[in-house]
């Protein structure tokens, strides 16, 4: 878990260091625009410093849905199903595969399990207590008959 937050902190920072350099770059101190007009690139420096902040939106967008993603995977293995499948849903469908994962996911620790004489395809030997085919008509271990 702190690796995770280590790589969003880290990710987020560098986020930040892109959108200064693009809004400093914005500012236009290279250029001696005296020769053309008063100010011509008044203007452009607006739209320079709005396009950088436009640009941090996609890249949140895409920080929030790894995580969820991340948590999706984490959730969906310490319930007992396929975190890696579940990975990739959400990977694709973004905010709908959570949505999906919220819905549908089993109860901690993973689906119910039927208990061990249910899931048995075979029966007992009442003589010996070994398991049995269920169309045996003698006990292969023992030889009690069944039938009569």
């Amino acid at each position: 878990m702190k690796q995770m937050k280590t790589i969003i902190l880290l990710l987020i920072s560098m986020t930040l260091v892109f959108v200064a350099t693009t809004m400093v770059s914005a500012q236009d101190d290279y250029y001696d625009w005296t020769e053309y007009d008063s100010n011509p690139a008044a203007p452009w420096a607006f739209w320079g410093l709005f396009t950088g902040a436009l640009c941090i939106i996609p890249i949140i967008a895409i920080i929030i849905g790894i995580a969820l993603a991340i948590w999706v995977y984490k959730d969906a293995e310490k319930r007992g199903s396929s975190g890696a499948l579940w990975l990739i849903i959400v990977l694709i469908t973004g905010i709908l595969g959570l949505i999906i994962w919220l819905v549908v996911r089993p109860p901690i620790g993973g689906k119910k399990t039927e208990t061990a004489a249910a899931s048995s395809p075979d029966r007992r030997c009442p003589s010996c207590g070994r398991a049995i085919p269920d169309d045996a008509r003698v006990c292969p271990y023992c030889g009690k008959n069944f039938e009569g």
